[in-house]
């Protein structure tokens, strides 16, 4: 009985079909394709790849922009600090000599007086 057995499942083993019929042909039918088809499948990931492309560099100009306006905010608040600093020297004078001071209590005295 043991060999009956064995003998039916190689027989099993030997007749049964591995994949159904159709398999066949629709692998040789996928791998004869256009060459159109073929680079038709390339088409999304491009698209996706520039896409996020040109969000990057978007992104990278916009910042760029903005640090060059923060720059010349920064040059013009340092060139009105300055302004006002020669202003007030020439006004109250830089006390290198008896006249300059003489001449910066003056116009503090005037100042203070208004005030």
């Amino acid at each position: 009985m043991a060999s009956h057995q064995q003998q039916q499942s190689r027989l099993l083993s030997t007749s049964a079909r591995v994949h159904p019929a159709y398999l066949p042909h629709l692998y040789t039918a996928t791998t004869k394709t256009a060459p159109v088809t073929r680079g038709i499948k390339w088409v999304p990931p491009l698209a996706g790849a520039l896409a996020a492309g040109y969000v990057a560099v978007s992104i990278y100009r916009t910042s760029v922009a903005a640090a060059q306006q923060r720059q010349a905010e920064a040059e013009q608040a340092d060139l009105e600090r300055r302004r006002q600093n020669a202003a007030l020297a020439d006004a109250y004078g830089d006390r290198s000599s008896l006249e300059e001071l003489e001449r910066a209590m003056k116009v503090y005295e005037a100042q203070r007086g208004n005030n």
